[in-house]
């Protein structure tokens, strides 16, 4: 990678201070990080499938995305398996409280894609919501982690309550593909289409599976404002 250096630079005193008092360890493998390193170590980083984004070719995660209407782009930073030791980067991101791991990667992932060109023409991020409640219990939303990685690559801004998530019909990892289209009818709504009219809005998740929750968001935008464009990041596909 061209800009691993920037990534892991060489630390200042009171960063190897605090490393040696708070060791930090890989959020994939577990190791515990040299100073120089950063939420995952150099091996493992540069192990990771990552997913090369070409404006004019379609990935996979576009292919997910295609009946769309309002799709304009879509990528995902890396392909993963849940019994892969890099399901353990989302655990830590929505279980096990270390949502920085989302930031860090969203920036690296942004600062790549927009040199490809990947956000012209977008006016606008919108993470993926959680329910009142569902946020509260956890103490924040991963995915405006993730938007904030983008934005501190891309500058730019972060609506975060213009699409709200109405209810919480329970997880969908371990539903079927059916099931889960099932699952994710009706989720969402639009709080202000105001500020969504006539944008190109880049909606954030973590990882896309079937696709099913994302569209349904997409599609409850598109309903309320017929004159949207949309694009998606998300951290990962699942394989």
């Amino acid at each position: 990678m061209n800009d691993s250096p920037k990534r892991f630079r060489r630390p200042g005193l009171v960063r190897m201070l605090f490393e040696f008092v708070l060791p930090h360890y890989c959020k994939v493998c577990g190791r515990r990080l040299d100073p120089s390193e950063q939420q995952l170590c150099i091996s493992c980083y540069l192990g990771m499938p990552r997913i090369e984004y070409d404006m004019d070719s379609i990935n996979p995660t576009e292919r997910l995305l295609l009946a769309e209407k309002s799709l304009v782009r879509a990528t995902s930073m890396f392909m993963y398996d849940k019994d892969s030791d890099y399901s353990n980067i989302f655990g830590h991101l929505k279980y096990w409280h270390h949502p920085r791991v989302g930031l860090w990667l969203a920036k690296i992932e942004a600062n790549e894609l927009r040199k490809k060109g990947f956000f012209e023409g977008i006016d606008c991020i919108v993470p993926l919501p959680l329910t009142y409640w569902k946020e509260l219990r956890r103490g924040y939303n991963q995915c405006l982690y993730i938007a904030k990685g983008v934005r501190k690559a891309t500058g730019l801004p972060i609506l975060k309550n213009a699409v709200i998530r109405k209810v919480n019909r329970g997880k969908q990892a371990g539903l079927g593909k059916y099931q889960r289209w099932g699952n994710a009818q009706g989720l969402f709504h639009v709080a202000d289409a105001d500020a969504l009219r006539g944008k190109h809005i880049l909606i954030i998740d973590d990882v896309i599976t079937t696709g099913a929750t994302l569209c349904s968001m997409i599609d409850t935008i598109e309903a309320a404002v017929p004159d949207i464009k949309v694009s998606v990041f998300t951290l990962a596909l699942a394989d």
